[in-house]
C-alpha cells in the first residue's frame, strides 16, 4: 500500500461520514468518501447528481481525476493548488 505524506479531513459534505484528503508519498492525491453517492441521497434516486462526480471533480480542480472504486478517486498527477481547489469544491459542495 502507497505511504500516505498527509491526510486532510474535510467538513460539510456528509453528517454521517465526511470525506478526506490524503495526499501520497508519490505526490498523488486520494480522496476518499465514506458513502458515494451520500448518506442524504434519497435511494429512490440512486446515484442522482453523482453519477458524474468524477467530472465534477475534473471540472473544478483542473486535472485528470480517475474514479478507482465507489468512494474512492485519485488524482495521479496534482497541480500545487489541487490540494486546495478539492477543499473550496467538496466543503462547498452542498452549498450548491
Amino acid at each position: 500500500m502507497d505511504e500516505i505524506r498527509q491526510e486532510i479531513l474535510l467538513s460539510g459534505f456528509d453528517p454521517l461520514g465526511e470525506p478526506v484528503l490524503r495526499v501520497m508519498a508519490d505526490g498523488s492525491v486520494q480522496v476518499v468518501f465514506n458513502f458515494m453517492p451520500p448518506s442524504y441521497v434519497p435511494d429512490e434516486l440512486g446515484w442522482g447528481p453523482f453519477a458524474d462526480f468524477d467530472q465534477q471533480l475534473e471540472r473544478a480542480v483542473g486535472v485528470p481525476v480517475l474514479w478507482d472504486d465507489r468512494e474512492v478517486f485519485i488524482i495521479h498527477q496534482p497541480k500545487p493548488d489541487t490540494v486546495e481547489r478539492l477543499r473550496a469544491f467538496i466543503e462547498g459542495y452542498r452549498g450548491k
